[in-house]
């Protein structure tokens, strides 16, 4: 309810008579979800706290992917690469499924990767980049490894 009130930011009575049936849905909706899903995410906070690192991540792809706009419109052409690196962990154990989920919504929150998936049956991450970098220490923790 303390998030309806400060998305709505306000206290008016005809607001919060509207909130508390949106609230108590998506609570039962939450708890439906928990009990009849197999939701098999688990991540340690270890896994979490990698966030810390995204957005120094995003400024430094960010000046990256604009020296390359700056290079392609100045009519050098940007290499734009698909890559693989190595992929420590084949399981589907919920802290594996975890890392794997967190090592792509954390990446492609930067400007200069994309992730495109993870192939199990070779063990990589495959992933696009505009300029080429070197993996990202958050990307080793959560399971990378070197970068073809």
């Amino acid at each position: 309810m303390v998030f309806w009130i400060a998305c709505v930011a306000s206290l008016d009575l005809h607001e919060l008579l509207l909130g508390l049936p949106a609230v108590l849905a998506s609570v039962a909706f939450s708890f439906y979800a928990i009990r009849k899903l197999p939701i098999r995410f688990r991540p340690s906070l270890a896994n979490l706290a990698e966030i810390w690192r995204v957005p120094g991540y995003v400024v430094i792809d960010l000046v990256r992917v604009l020296r390359v706009l700056a290079l392609d419109l100045a009519g050098s052409r940007a290499s734009s690469l698909f890559r693989a690196a190595r992929w420590r962990a084949n399981s589907d154990d919920p802290r594996e499924l975890a890392c794997r989920a967190l090592a792509v919504a954390y990446a492609t929150v930067s400007p200069n990767c994309v992730v495109v998936g993870i192939d199990h049956k070779r063990r990589q991450i495959l992933f696009h980049q505009l300029k080429k970098s070197p993996i990202s220490e958050m990307m080793r923790r959560l399971g990378a490894g070197a970068a073809r």
